[in-house]
């Protein structure tokens, strides 16, 4: 059978190799023109900048990992200790672990009040009930009683352990204040959270997006090919892109949520259609600093992440020394340094302002370098980051079950924004399509 699958991130490509897999002859329209979509590496000069996602979370990525090994590309994948540092805002600095939640237990400014409380949070999660499997939307779903997860963090850990520990990680994975996160996903990272590993493919998180495709036979790549209209003839649709029209017997659509209640508005009910178009978007934004001598080669700590008890809204969530996290992203002997805003103050904002705000951080972090930087390239999204409000996921979920029957909807909204949430939705939704119900 012939498959079109809109979209070339890693949902979509997660898609086409399960299809391809099975014999299946597939086509896959890409708008831009490489694949990869959030997690794409554009060059500067001599360096290679993300403009996404950041790196894979090893254990609690299954699907991902269980790919890259059946492709033989998971001895690949370069290890990343994630070493951190707290940066209180009196500049005091607490070394910390981003994939030891214990070692945040260290932190001087919790009490042993503080301690007991959130030692106490850890035993009752980790016995407790929770979703399986963090990126499954329909999982999830289950979990998702309304609450959010400022309310459950403070009401468990106390709120210096909301400030020193939930507050910091989700300002960087995130970039939301955390009373607008609903608390499935986060309870089911914490309770795998001694499974975490982190690991970068050596030219970044493209790759598995590449190595995908590159270990596929039988499917059509069509870059800078984005699709205008699809529409449905009988038992099968068709695909508009670059003047042309494709038939397929059954079609995975990739793309955003919004761009995908925009491509299928023909063909289903107005509710489904709102709910794709309304799924929830926040306002992103990163800085990329260029430095072609490191100024801070000996700096103990990878990732700087801004803390503050009692604080207002944080305009920078994280700071990534990103030769720590992926060599070939510098030139040798240079370093490159990821600002990670979030969300709310970016509304007061202008790109000047941001831009300004994450040299200052900078230099507040690692000190007032020597020479000026090569560039301050800034990465600013309307709709750059999806998150899970309380009810999203089963908002969503109850849409993808309202779709007419050969299309299928991928995508990392489904759950929460993420490489692992994005393959596993793709490959489900290319088994879904070939009725095999399930992800394996």
């Amino acid at each position: 059978m012939r498959y079109i699958v809109v979209g070339g991130g890693p949902a979509g490509c997660a898609a086409a190799y399960t299809l391809q897999k099975q014999g299946h002859e597939v086509d896959l329209f890409e708008a831009d023109d490489a694949l990869g979509g959030r997690t794409r590496q554009i060059k500067i000069g001599d360096f290679s900048v993300g403009v996404g996602a950041l790196f894979l979370m090893g254990g609690i990525y299954p699907r991902t990992t269980a790919i890259l090994k059946e492709i033989g590309r998971h001895d690949d994948l370069v290890p990343w200790g994630g070493a951190s540092e707290l940066m209180d805002s009196d500049d005091s600095r607490y070394p910390v672990s981003f994939v030891d939640l214990l070692s945040y237990l260290k932190v001087p400014r919790l009490t042993l009040g503080d301690r007991i409380n959130i030692a106490w949070m850890g035993i009752k999660l980790f016995l407790s009930s929770g979703a399986k499997n963090p990126f499954d939307g329909e999982d999830l779903a289950r979990y998702d009683h309304g609450d959010n997860l400022e309310g459950f963090a403070r009401k468990e850990m106390g709120d210096r352990g909301y400030e020193y520990i939930i507050r910091p990680l989700f300002d960087f994975l995130y970039a939301v204040p955390p009373s607008w996160l609903s608390t499935p996903f986060p309870i089911a990272i914490i309770q795998q959270a001694f499974k975490m590993k982190l690991s970068v493919p050596p030219e970044g998180p493209v790759q598995v997006s590449e190595w995908m495709i590159e270990a596929s036979r039988n499917v059509e790549v069509n870059l800078s090919t984005p699709v205008t209209r699809i529409s449905r003839q009988d038992d099968s649709y068709v695909v508009e892109a670059a003047g042309q029209r494709y038939r397929a017997d059954g079609l995975v659509v990739a793309t955003e949520a919004f761009t995908a209640a925009g491509l299928m508005r023909d063909f289903i009910s107005t509710d489904s259609h709102d709910k794709l178009e309304n799924a929830p978007y926040t306002d992103y934004a990163h800085v990329q600093i260029g430095y072609k001598k490191n100024p801070w080669p000996d700096y103990p700590a990878d990732i700087v992440l801004p803390v503050g008890y009692g604080e207002g809204p944080r305009p920078v969530g994280a700071l990534v020394l990103q030769s720590r996290r992926q060599v070939s992203a510098v030139p040798p002997g240079g370093e490159l340094v990821g600002v990670y805003f979030t969300t709310p103050p970016l509304e007061h904002m202008s790109d000047e302002d941001i831009k300004r705000e994450a040299l200052d951080t900078v230099h507040r972090a690692f000190g007032e370098p020597s020479e000026k930087p090569e560039f301050v390239e800034l990465f600013h999204y309307d709709k750059g980051l999806n998150i899970a409000k309380p009810g999203a996921y089963g908002t969503l979920d109850a849409m993808r079950r309202e779709l007419p029957p050969g299309i299928v909807l991928a995508g990392d909204y489904f759950a929460q924004a993420g490489i692992e949430a994005a393959v596993f939705s793709g490959e489900r939704a290319a088994n879904q399509l070939m009725g095999a119900g399930g992800s394996g």
